[in-house]
């Protein structure tokens, strides 16, 4: 009823006396994130002494974008890098998607649970996630970088079978791998500005 052991109360037996005091034993090894207990205090049946975090798997709460939202599948495959193990990939799957999304930063915040053997990963650390998508059907794609984005418009600049370009709207979807999706405003074949697109917008809006 104390929490001794087996060993312990063998050795209570073998001694025939009472042992003013013994270690208690935590079932699991890791962090201690709470201590109730001092010296000298008196401790009730079932109270609190300690809440251990264990490390044999550790939660990431990843920030998804809004748009990237309806992606997320509860039980899908996930890969986590952190910098301070630039080497290592640690493998793990979406525990829970919190329902509340961040108004400031329009994100989602999904709860990623991650095997940690040997412990290399400790709490606090930061981690970049990628997310297996669910089964899609195919999608035309640009380079991420040749997205303008505006705050009210997402443009693309695209160069026109005379040598001329055009910025046009675009309505993008997911973003992924250096890619992103285009919805709307483009068709597969034509030529789009990947880089430098900067200077042409500037350029047509003093001319413009």
């Amino acid at each position: 009823l104390a929490g001794m052991s087996e060993e312990q109360v063998h050795a209570v037996e073998a001694g025939n006396q009472v042992q003013p005091r013994f270690t208690l034993r935590a079932p699991i090894g890791g962090v201690i994130a709470e201590l109730a207990v001092r010296e000298g205090m008196t401790v009730m049946p079932g109270g609190l002494l300690y809440r251990i975090n264990g490390l044999g798997s550790v939660w990431i709460y990843a920030e998804v974008p809004e748009s990237q939202a309806g992606m997320l599948r509860i039980g899908a495959a996930v890969e986590a890098r952190t910098p301070a193990l630039p080497d290592r990939t640690f493998k793990g799957r979406v525990a829970a998607i919190l329902p509340e999304l961040n108004r400031e930063t329009r994100t989602l915040k999904a709860r990623v649970e991650i095997a940690n053997a040997g412990g290399r990963l400790t709490p606090g650390m930061f981690a970049s996630v990628s997310f297996a998508p669910a089964a899609r059907t195919a999608a035309l794609s640009v380079p991420s970088e040749a997205v303008i984005q505006t705050g009210t418009r997402k443009l693309v600049i695209v160069r026109s079978d005379d040598g001329s370009f055009q910025p046009t709207d675009v309505e993008t979807g997911v973003e992924a791998n250096g890619r992103t999706e285009i919805r709307k405003g483009l068709t597969a074949g034509q030529k789009v500005v990947v880089s430098s697109q900067f200077l042409i917008d500037s350029e047509s809006s003093l001319k413009g």
